[in-house]
């Protein structure tokens, strides 16, 4: 190892300073970006070296390339291509996972009698919440739906039949939030024979229908359907096609709750 002892001109001895070149490229190769990095720019020129964890809902989570740093940014806050990039790569990428859970709302009440008879009708909806399973936020989602109703002529059978359908647009789902939306209004008829009557039929002195159960289709914005939900599962075979709103009155929010 004799010829490693000389010196440098710099006043070092040179084994020295081949462990600085040997330091400093290794310094070099640690700098280097992963291949699956991709160079973003952003609206004022500024140069990023990151790799994308998970994208939607409007926002992007990033890596850094140098020193492995994850955090959230807004896509549009980058060049139009790196928005692409960043939507392609969402296409490509986003997995949706879901619980759906529902409640019932009574919303309003109207009687009329005619003669021994009292006729009732109330108007209900579902309210369903969409709860997002993953820590990412997800967006651009369609939510379609459809309302059944139990017919009943008192006799314990009625089956149950689409009384409404309708699609809701929910703007984005925050990580591990729920967005809520309210279905179109469901029309329960009923009717009640007063004491001392009674129908030649053999039908039932009160005769009631009721809410018939929900089935819920979630699309992305490509209309690939990513999630189906229904109160029983022979439901869902009656939801199919377009849902026909019926004159709508749902709404869709995104917040997280």
């Amino acid at each position: 190892m004799a010829g490693l002892e000389y010196w440098h001109a710099s006043g070092y001895p040179e084994i020295f300073a081949m462990k600085t070149h040997i330091l400093t490229s290794l310094c070099l190769i640690a700098a280097i970006p992963a291949l699956s990095a991709h160079e973003f720019t952003d609206l004022q020129g500024r140069k990023l070296e990151a790799e994308i964890i998970a994208a939607g809902g409007g926002q992007v989570m990033l890596k850094r390339a140098t020193d492995g740093r994850t955090f959230s940014v807004v896509a549009s806050n980058f060049t139009a291509a790196d928005q692409k990039f960043i939507s392609d790569w969402a296409d490509a990428n986003t997995k949706y996972s879901f619980d759906v859970a529902y409640t019932k709302k009574k919303l309003k009440s109207t009687s009329t009698k005619r003669g021994p008879v009292t006729y009732v009708d109330e108007t209900w909806l579902y309210k369903i919440n969409i709860k997002n399973r993953q820590p990412t936020a997800v967006g651009d989602l369609r939510v379609d739906y459809w309302c059944f109703r139990r017919e009943d002529s008192g006799k314990g059978k009625g089956s149950a039949r689409i009384e409404t359908s309708g699609s809701s647009k929910v703007a984005m789902v925050a990580g591990s939030g729920t967005a809520t939306l309210d279905t179109t209004e469901i029309v329960l008829h009923k009717q009640e024979l007063a004491g001392g009557f009674y129908y030649s039929n053999g039908d039932s002195a009160i005769q009631s229908d009721g809410m018939g159960g929900l089935a819920v289709r979630i699309f992305d914005k490509n209309d690939r359907e990513v999630y189906k939900w229904a109160t029983k599962d022979d439901l869902l075979v009656a939801a199919v096609g377009k849902p026909q709103s019926n004159g709508s009155s749902s709404q869709s929010t995104g917040n997280p709750k």
